[in-house]
């Protein structure tokens, strides 16, 4: 009996140790959060004056303001990886519609209202027709810089047409365009050639070729991240994922081979690294002992929107500036107002519009 007890015991040993971990697709309350910092440090990347404090704390906040981008498309690709693996259509071309109805919205949305303060309050608020055609060509700087969606209904279509046609060597075709891609940047050719020359002969807008180019790592480690299954495979390496991730977070930010790179915003692979290590910290939050179903609602509902901060905290500045001085002054003071006001415009929005396609226009 004690040798039937023991044999048992061994399978069951056996059978939890090769139980793959929780996936943290279901819902993840760590990279919620960092979606929604994410958002906060877009509104401080554009309207925030960094001169206008000399608290220590917030300088040292405001210094992360370009990481959004990166940690968003990481993110973007790495929840969207299964989907595109599995060549699943239906979820593709949602994702698109998803996309594609922001992107055509809210400049439409913008140019009317900018036209309305132009005739009731003789405003000389810019934007005509022929820049809301312009907008949705390239996406960026006619009325909304919504070059990043832009960026994601491209690669999305890219990446869908790269695994149907490399159905065997994807990955590797991803990894190579990667590597193409920081060699492009390191090298100086991208920002001399591409970014300038490319740009005037073809009539190209330069800011959505530059930005692309910079974040084309971001989306292929966010696939890639999503195809191995790292950060489900990290959450039983807890203690030592998140001290790694903090050394090497700290020591990307002080060596020129990371930072030493000419180019938009986002270039080189200081970003890509600091994400990763930012996404794989928050991915570590302990979701799974939030049983209180309020303070889940609470979390869900306060992290909900940061499509929509990302979508609207440009558009409504001009307006909103007149009545807060914060943000006229563009402080950090303002910058939390602005995030605010979005997010009270989307929540708002999907009281009325929640059950219709609209709703995508807020998350």
């Amino acid at each position: 009996m004690k040798a039937i007890y023991k044999k048992l015991k061994a399978i069951k040993s056996l059978r939890k140790k090769k139980e793959k971990p929780k996936s943290v697709n279901k819902f993840n309350y760590g990279l919620s959060i960092l979606k929604s910092i994410s958002a906060f440090l877009v509104i401080i990347a554009h309207n925030y004056n960094r001169r206008s404090t000399k608290n220590k704390t917030i300088i040292n906040i405001t210094k992360e303001r370009f990481l959004h981008v990166p940690s968003f498309f990481i993110m973007s690709f790495y929840f969207s990886c299964k989907h595109f693996i599995s060549l699943n259509t239906k979820v593709i071309f949602i994702r698109l519609i998803r996309l594609l109805i922001p992107y055509i919205g809210w400049p439409f949305i913008v140019l009317k209202v900018n036209h309305f303060f132009n005739i009731k309050y003789g405003k000389k608020l810019k934007d005509t027709y022929e820049d809301f055609k312009l907008q949705l060509i390239w996406g960026t700087h006619y009325i909304i810089q919504f070059w990043f969606l832009w960026d994601l209904i491209i690669m999305t279509i890219i990446f869908y047409i790269i695994i149907f046609i490399f159905r065997r060597h994807y990955l590797f075709i991803l990894q190579l365009i990667l590597i193409l891609s920081y060699i492009g940047q390191y090298s100086g050719y991208a920002f001399k050639k591409i970014y300038f020359e490319w740009s005037k002969h073809y009539r190209i807008n330069r800011s959505a070729l530059e930005f692309s180019f910079e974040c084309i790592p971001y989306i292929i480690t966010g696939f890639t991240l999503g195809h191995y299954k790292i950060i489900d495979n990290i959450q039983k390496h807890k203690i030592k994922t998140l001290i790694l991730s903090i050394i090497i977070y700290n020591v990307t930010a002080d060596y020129n081979i990371f930072t030493n790179v000419k180019g938009k915003a986002y270039q080189g692979i200081k970003y890509n690294i600091q994400s990763m290590c930012l996404i794989f910290a928050f991915s570590l939050f302990p979701s799974d002992k939030i049983r209180n179903k309020y303070l889940s609602k609470l979390l869900m509902e306060l992290t909900k929107y940061t499509g929509g901060v990302f979508y609207l905290h440009v558009s409504i500045h001009p307006y909103f500036s007149e009545y807060f001085i914060s943000m006229k002054k563009k402080t950090f003071l303002g910058v939390v107002i602005n995030y605010i006001i979005c997010y009270s415009i989307c929540f708002i929005g999907m009281l009325i519009f929640g059950k219709t396609p609209l709703k995508y226009l807020f998350y």
